[in-house]
């Protein structure tokens, strides 16, 4: 899919808000691209918000001991968390193309590791997403661009 000038821009912004880059810069291009193209935008928010949600999940679930005290609990609660990601993802993919479908069912729906790795770079890209915006929501952005000071 041939991305917009404006898609290309935001692709741009959170790789530098990233500072590490996107991991699944093109698929979050696509799905950007086609939540403008449809203009159904709640869609997309709802991916972006549950998506940091799931990164949030993987983190905490990374640093935590197996076995530990909430361990069973973090495990439901991130699988639960992945299916949503999937059934959210269906549902901004409803306009795509035949090829945009295969793509994303064979990267993201298959039940393999390499899979859920991908489910988790994806999620980390739109949690990247999800805190530009509450920083533009909030204007963080603003008062660091400013160096801070308030008039």
């Amino acid at each position: 899919m041939a991305l917009s000038p404006d898609t290309e821009n935001v692709l741009n912004y959170l790789d530098h808000a990233s500072g590490q880059g996107l991991r699944k810069r093109n698929d979050m291009g696509t799905l950007l691209e086609l939540a403008a193209e449809t203009g159904d935008h709640e869609k997309m928010n709802r991916l972006i918000f549950h998506g940091r949600h799931l990164h949030n999940l993987y983190t905490t679930l990374r640093k935590a001991a197996p076995g530990g005290e909430g361990y069973s609990t973090l495990e439901r609660e991130f699988s639960a968390a992945v299916e949503t990601i999937r059934d959210l993802l269906a549902l901004v993919l409803v306009d795509a193309t035949p090829e945009q479908i295969e793509r994303f069912n064979a990267q993201y729906y298959a039940v393999t590791q390499g899979s859920l790795r991908n489910l988790i770079d994806l999620a980390h890209d739109l949690g990247v997403l999800k805190t530009v915006q509450n920083d533009r929501k909030y204007n963080r952005l603003d008062e660091e661009s400013s160096g801070g000071e308030q008039g």
